[in-house]
């Protein structure tokens, strides 16, 4: 054979061992490219500098409800934008075409093919392809359920109760420490009749609903981690003839003493997603730039730990740079940022080494909570975290979704907060309600029965008892009504110039009848001629609160000293009793609304009242302050302050 012949033989070979080398390398991009897109819940669409739609992922079309073929090869207007918004999003576009895109991104509206509104974050970056050729991308996060909760935390319980009974796609139930319910709502009713054909109700055991044993076994679990304290989530298989997925989050609830007495449990259906294929169509230039955008961290590392993968949402939630952490180790960088009351490194080591080697499958594709805290920074931030194997021909690679749930556990808070203040606050109510209306009904009944054998004398004492039950009873209700009125921006806020000593006298004399049956004296001590700058009705109602307290915490034949006195900037108005003064630990507390409590009787000690509160609102209404503080020798002073007639404050006339 010719020397030219062995040299063409030679090249065909190499040529057929590079072709088949390729296919196989291609082969694994796709694969690595599939299992990773499973993973990314925001949507994507690519347009080239035409404006035409070339790219869209699952999540988006799934997001506003259209196939792939409906959106792609569109130019704007789009179809999902909605004509409510086009003002912001053709600005948002402009922007975009300027260069002028902000880190944050555009917080638009856009509609489902059924025609609903979604609210969304649009964050838009450009990248260059295919001979210079400009494509803009675009990463949409669907904000609805953040929406949902900030509104949540700005309406009343019933209404937070009727959201969640409208919440047709998210199922939510509480219960006690036997298992019994204590609130379920329509779609977690409706799950449970579908999966195990189980009528359920108020008090009837969860676990007895169950027909599934291994369903019931792994509930148990879980309901038990979370009457223990421990907060988690999970994915989780529901069914026997009707199989369905969700995400189930299960958390303990306390009581005001912070004991455990019970769980609540929130599960999301997630069917269609885990039964979804998606499918990545670009290249892995494009491909991992649409990875670097998206604002959930991802991280893949290899088989022995090492980093291959950070992208902008990791570098945003985590606080550190790309060039900082690929090709470091896994198990350094989860030390790294783990805070240090339990920042354990042999622990770190062992679970790392487990999901290296495939010996914990249980952790994977399990939603995880965890904390971390950046670098130079004491600040905790919550994450959920999901982590999956990708099995490849010869190797393995593992990928880690995560983000960052800080806000959303202060909502969570925040809304157990504000629930266990409403119930105190309705209780507290109630107390304040019975004693003058107890009276009332006690009275009347005495006075019917036996109206014509009762001497005067005794007429005439029930009489004074209901018309101090009838003054402590309005007092409580006006309270009550200014109350609710100043909470919902509806109460009038007029300032005049006027005679403190007469405002004073005219605001007390409905308490001249509660002061006389304890032989108590009230004492005016200030200037004739001091004024104040204030709203009538306002000033009047802090010092009737104030002084009724007074008069309800004092002992018989005692006096109650009311003085003003003038400074450069305001009026100090006191009021001083010669009671059983204050404990250091309730002159801190006097005026906060969580530690509000009935305070009925002489002898209890003196604590927050509904017109405590109140007065502390009508004094902030008018840029002053309230404190108590004991009185030299005996008794308590409430203080407070209040403009003086025609200063100026702050640069504002007032």
């Amino acid at each position: 054979m010719e020397p030219e012949d062995r040299i063409k033989e030679l090249e065909l070979a190499l040529s057929n061992v590079a072709s088949h080398s390729l296919a196989a390398t291609l082969q694994k991009e796709m694969l690595f490219r599939q299992a990773i897109e499973k993973a990314i819940p925001s949507g994507i669409a690519v347009v080239d500098d035409t404006g035409k739609q070339v790219y869209v992922n699952n999540s988006f079309c799934r997001m506003f409800g259209w196939e792939e073929n409906e959106l792609l090869e569109r130019k704007p207007p789009y179809i999902y934008w909605s004509e409510e918004d086009l003002d912001s999003i053709n600005k948002a576009l402009q922007q975009t075409l300027d260069n002028n895109v902000p880190k944050e991104g555009f917080d638009l509206v856009f509609r489902h093919k059924n025609g609903r509104k979604i609210p969304v974050n649009v964050v838009i970056s450009s990248f260059i392809q295919e001979k210079n050729k400009t494509y803009w991308l675009a990463n949409v996060i669907d904000l609805t359920e953040r929406k949902q909760t900030e509104q949540a935390l700005e309406k009343s319980q019933v209404f937070l109760k009727s959201s969640i009974e409208s919440q047709a796609g998210t199922t939510i139930f509480s219960i006690d420490k036997n298992y019994r319910y204590l609130y379920f709502n329509k779609a977690h009713r409706n799950e449970m009749k579908f999966a195990y054909d189980a009528d359920i109700n108020i008090g009837s055991n969860f676990l007895d609903a169950i027909s599934s044993d291994k369903d019931r076994i792994s509930l148990k679990e879980n309901f038990d981690r979370a009457l223990k304290g421990d907060s988690h989530s999970l994915i989780q298989i529901f069914g026997e003839s009707n199989i369905a997925y969700y995400e189930v989050f299960f958390n303990p609830v306390l009581n005001e003493n912070n004991e455990i007495i019970g769980c609540t449990g929130l599960a999301r259906n997630i069917t269609e997603r885990k039964r979804s294929e998606l499918a990545l169509k670009e290249s892995e230039t494009k491909f991992r730039e649409i990875i670097s955008q998206i604002n959930d961290g991802i991280i893949v590392f290899d088989e022995q730990g090492k980093i291959i993968i950070w992208n902008k949402g990791a570098e945003n939630i985590c606080g550190l740079k790309a060039d900082e952490i690929l090709n470091k180790n896994i198990i350094d960088f989860s030390y790294q940022l783990t805070p240090p009351v339990s920042r354990d490194r042999s622990m770190i080591e062992k679970t790392i080494n487990g999901i290296l080697t495939l010996q914990t499958p249980e952790i994977f594709n399990q939603i995880l909570d965890f904390e971390i805290i950046k670098p130079n920074s004491e600040t905790i931030i919550n994450l959920q975290n999901t982590i999956f194997p990708i099995i490849l021909d010869n190797f393995k690679l593992f990928c880690t979704v995560f983000r960052d749930t800080t806000e959303l556990k202060r909502y969570e808070k925040e809304l157990v907060r504000i629930s266990n203040e409403k119930d105190k606050f309705y209780s507290t109510i109630a107390h304040y309600l019975y004693t003058p209306l107890n009276t009332f009904y006690n009275f009347s009944k005495v006075m019917a029965v036996e109206m014509d054998t009762l001497p005067i004398k005794e007429l005439q004492k029930m009489a004074v008892m209901m018309s101090k039950s009838a003054t402590n009873l309005y007092n409580l209700i006006d309270n009550l009504l200014q109350w609710t009125r100043i909470n919902q921006g509806n109460i009038t806020f007029n300032r005049e110039n006027l005679n403190f000593i007469k405002t004073s006298q005219d605001a007390l004399s409905i308490l001249k009848t509660n002061a006389d049956l304890k032989n108590i004296k009230i004492n005016h001590y200030a200037k004739e001629d001091i004024t104040v700058f204030a709203d009538i009705f306002m000033i009047k109602t802090i010092l009737r609160n104030l002084v009724s307290n007074a008069i309800k915490f004092t002992s018989n034949n005692a006096q109650i000293n009311i003085s003003a006195e003038q400074t450069n900037t305001d009026v100090i108005i006191s009021v001083l009793d010669n009671g059983s003064g204050l404990s250091p630990d309730s002159l801190t507390k006097l005026f906060a609304a969580s530690e509000i409590n009935t305070a009925l009787n002489i002898g209890e000690e003196k604590g927050t009242t509904l017109g405590l509160l109140l007065c502390k609102e009508f004094v902030q209404k008018h840029g002053g302050k309230i404190w108590a503080e004991n009185a030299t020798g005996h008794g308590s002073e409430v203080k407070f302050t209040l403009p003086i007639s025609g200063k100026t404050i702050n640069g504002f006339k007032n």
